[in-house]
C-alpha cells in the first residue's frame, strides 16, 4: 500500500466490483473501517425483501465477489468472523481523514480532489438498493460534505497569508460543492479580476445573486457587493485587493429554556419544549450567525432565554435576547398565545433578533409547509406529550388530516407513527397488531424517505422494526439517529433501551453510560428508557432505583420495579410491589372487564419487542417465580 492512498486503493476496488449489491457492501464497509458490523443487520439492510434463506445465500455470494475483484496485498482485508463482518484497512486512515488532511496540505493535490468528486458520486449512483440503504447514502453524503466544506472553509480562510494565485481550485472546489460559498466567489472574482477578466468576476456574481435569490430570498454579503463595484469601478484589475474575509459568522448564539414561574395545564405543558426545539432548529439555518450545540466549550456573543408563562387563562412566552459581554438587554418581547399561528410569529421573532443583532435574515424556507399545517402539528406534538388516551386520539386524528393535506409533510409522518409505536404501552390493555405495527412502518419510512437527515424520523423507523423483530434493520437505523445527533438525550436513552431489547447488550451498555453523562438535560421519562434497559443489563439495583424514582410516569414502571427487587433479592418488597401495580393498572385498562392479573402480566410482557429468547425467558420465569411467592404468603 506504499505510496497509494487510502481512496485510491477503495477507489479501485468499487470500480473493478461488478455486482452492484457487491459495490454497495463494500462502500458501507469502507465508511466506517476497521468496525465490526453484525451480518443480520447487513442482511436485513440489503436484502430486506428477500426470504432469510436465499438472503443468507445472496450475502454470501456477495462477499465472494468482493474477495475476487479486490487486489492482492492492496492494504485492504474483508474479514468474516461468526455472525460478524468488517473491512479493516491496514494504515486506519479513512477517505474522510484522508480528504481532510488533503485539503489542508501545503500543495494542492487536483487528483484527489477528483477522487473526492468521484467518492462522493457512489453515494447517488448506488441508490435504490432499499430505503434504508438510501437513507444511509444521504447521511454518509452529508457527512463526507460536511467534512469537505469545512477544510475548504478553513484554506479558503487564510487568505491573507496564503499564495493567493494557489487558491483557485480549492475555491473552485468549495463554490462546485456550496453555490452559496460567498468567500469562494470573492476570491475567483478577484483573480478573474486580476487576469483582466472583470466581465467574467461580474458572471460569477450575478450567478451567485440568482442562487441566492432563489434559494434562500437573500442579497450577497457586504464584502462581496463592495467587490463587484470595484471590479465594475477598475475593469482593468490593477489595484485588485486580496484582503477577503471569512465568512465564518462572527455571532455566536445560545438558546435556553428557562422553568416556568406559574403552573402550566398539563395540556400545555410540554408546548414550551416543542416551541423551543422548533426555534433552535430556525435560527440553526442562517448564515449571519452560529447557534452554538448545548454542550459547546465555546463561549457565546448572545444569549436568547425562552420562559413559558400561563396567567389568566393565556399561553405566553418570554423571550430576552442579553449580550454575554456586558449583560446588556439588546430586546425583549413577549409572544402572545404562541399555540396558534406560530410559524408567522417565530419568523417576527427571528426578524426582531435579526434587527437587534444588526443582521437581516429571511425565513421563507420554512414557510413552505403553510402555517395552518404547521400549527397543527405543534398541538398535536403537545397533546403527545400529555400521554392521556383523550389526547392521544384527538392527536392523532390531528395528525391523520394533517398528512391528508400535506403528504410530503414529513414531521407529521414521523409524529403519527412514533405514536401508533407506544399507544399499547401508554394504554393498558391494548395491544399492537400487525396492522398497526405495518401502518407505523409505513408512516416511519415515508418520514425518512422525506427528510433522511432527520434523527426523530430514524429513531422511529427503528423502533417499528424492532416491533416487527426485524432487529438487524432496528440497529442499523438507531445508529444513523446517533449519528444525525448524538447529543440528544432522547436519541440516546431511546437508542440504549432499542439496543437492549436487540440482545446487543455491550452497545447498551455503552449507550447508557453515555445518556447518565448527560443526565443534567435528560427529561424525567428518560429514566424509565434506562431503568427496562439497566434490567435487562443485569443493572438491578440501578433498575430499582430508577423505576422508584419513576413511579407513575409510565404505564409499565411498576412491572419492572417488582422485577428488580425480586434480582435483588428483596422478595417481600417484590410480591408488595408487584401487588400494588395490579391496582395502578385496573382503573387504567383500556379493556371492556375488570382484567385479572394474569391478563395484565399478559400485557406487560408482551409490550416489549425482546429479541433475546433466553432474557424473554428469563423474564417470563422470574414473574412467575413472584406470583407463586405471591400465592403462598
Amino acid at each position: 500500500m506504499t505510496g497509494r492512498s487510502t481512496s485510491s486503493i477503495l477507489l479501485k476496488t468499487l470500480a473493478a466490483v461488478r455486482l452492484r449489491k457487491a459495490q454497495a457492501l463494500f462502500l458501507f464497509l469502507a465508511a466506517d473501517p476497521n468496525a465490526f458490523h453484525r451480518a443480520e443487520k447487513v442482511i436485513d439492510l440489503f436484502w430486506q425483501e428477500t426470504d432469510q434463506q436465499r438472503a443468507a445465500a445472496s450475502y454470501r455470494q456477495v462477499i465472494r465477489h468482493i474477495r475476487r475483484d479486490m487486489e492482492a496485498d492492496c492494504g485492504l482485508n474483508l474479514k468474516t468472523e461468526i455472525g460478524q463482518i468488517t473491512l479493516e484497512i491496514l494504515d486506519r486512515k479513512t477517505p474522510k481523514d484522508e480528504f481532510r488532511e488533503t485539503i489542508l496540505a501545503e500543495r494542492w493535490d487536483a487528483a484527489a480532489a477528483d477522487r473526492m468528486r468521484e467518492f462522493l458520486s457512489y453515494t447517488t449512483r448506488l441508490e435504490g438498493i432499499s430505503n434504508s440503504f438510501d437513507s444511509w447514502l444521504v447521511i454518509t453524503r452529508s457527512v463526507l460534505l460536511r467534512t469537505i466544506r469545512e477544510a475548504l472553509d478553513e484554506r479558503l480562510a487564510n487568505v491573507q497569508s496564503a499564495r493567493f494565485d494557489e487558491l483557485r481550485r480549492p475555491a473552485e472546489l468549495a463554490l462546485e460543492l456550496e453555490p452559496s460559498n460567498e468567500t469562494a466567489v470573492r476570491i475567483l472574482m478577484t483573480l478573474d479580476w486580476r487576469g483582466g477578466h472583470s466581465t467574467r468576476a461580474i458572471e460569477r456574481y450575478d450567478m451567485l445573486y440568482r442562487y441566492l435569490d432563489e434559494e434562500f430570498d437573500q442579497e450577497p454579503e457586504a464584502e462581496t457587493i463592495e467587490l463587484l463595484a470595484a471590479v465594475k469601478l477598475n475593469p482593468a484589475g490593477k489595484s485588485a485587493r486580496n484582503d477577503l474575509t471569512n465568512r465564518r459568522p462572527e455571532v455566536s448564539i445560545s438558546v435556553s429554556l428557562l422553568p416556568s414561574s406559574d403552573e402550566i395545564p398539563g395540556e400545555m405543558r410540554g408546548f414550551g419544549t416543542v416551541l423551543f426545539a422548533d426555534l433552535r432548529m430556525r435560527m440553526g439555518r442562517f448564515r449571519e450567525w452560529r447557534v452554538l450545540d448545548e454542550d459547546s466549550t465555546e463561549s457565546c456573543t448572545v444569549n436568547v432565554k425562552l420562559r413559558p408563562v400561563y396567567g389568566l387563562g393565556r399561553y405566553q412566552l418570554y423571550v430576552d435576547v442579553q449580550r454575554v459581554e456586558d449583560s446588556q438587554l439588546l430586546w425583549s418581547e413577549v409572544i402572545d398565545s404562541p399555540e396558534t399561528d406560530w410559524e408567522a410569529k417565530a419568523r417576527l421573532l427571528l426578524a426582531n433578533l435579526a434587527n437587534a443583532l444588526s443582521v437581516v435574515v429571511s425565513d421563507r424556507s420554512l414557510s413552505d409547509s403553510g402555517l395552518a399545517i404547521y400549527d397543527r402539528w405543534l398541538k398535536a406534538q403537545a397533546l403527545l406529550d400529555s400521554w392521556s388516551p383523550e389526547a392521544e386520539r384527538a392527536a392523532l386524528s390531528m395528525l391523520e388530516d394533517i398528512i391528508a393535506d400535506t403528504p410530503k409533510f414529513g414531521p407529521a409522518h414521523a409524529e403519527l407513527a412514533g405514536a401508533l409505536n407506544v399507544r399499547h404501552v401508554l394504554q393498558p390493555g391494548s395491544t399492537q397488531t400487525e396492522e398497526v405495527k405495518q401502518r407505523a412502518l409505513h408512516h416511519a419510512i415515508m418520514a425518512v424517505s422525506i427528510d433522511p437527515l432527520d434523527t426523530r424520523a430514524h429513531r422511529v423507523v427503528a423502533w417499528c422494526y424492532c416491533h416487527k423483530r426485524e432487529f438487524g434493520l432496528a440497529e442499523f437505523h438507531f445508529e444513523q439517529a446517533l449519528n444525525l445527533n448524538r447529543s440528544n438525550p432522547l436519541t440516546l436513552a431511546s437508542s440504549a433501551l432499542g439496543f437492549a431489547f436487540a440482545g446487543n447488550l455491550d452497545r447498551a451498555a455503552a449507550l447508557v453510560a453515555e445518556t447518565r453523562r448527560n443526565s443534567a438535560v435528560m427529561e424525567p421519562f428518560h429514566i424509565i428508557y434506562l431503568a427496562a434497559a439497566d434490567y435487562l443489563l443485569g443493572n438491578y439495583a440501578s433498575a430499582e432505583e430508577q423505576c422508584r424514582r419513576g413511579t407513575g410516569l409510565m404505564p409499565t414502571v411498576g412491572g419492572w420495579h417488582s422485577l428488580a427487587l425480586w434480582k435483588l433479592g428483596r422478595q417481600d418488597d417484590s410480591v408488595r410491589r408487584l401487588q400494588s401495580y395490579f391496582d395502578e393498572i385496573r382503573p387504567k385498562w383500556q379493556g371492556d372487564a375488570v382484567p385479572g392479573d394474569a391478563e395484565i402480566i399478559d400485557w406487560f410482557t408482551s409490550s416489549f419487542p425482546l429479541g433475546d429468547e433466553k432474557a424473554l425467558a428469563d423474564l417470563h420465569q422470574t414473574i412467575a417465580s413472584i406470583m407463586a411467592a405471591r400465592g403462598a404468603a
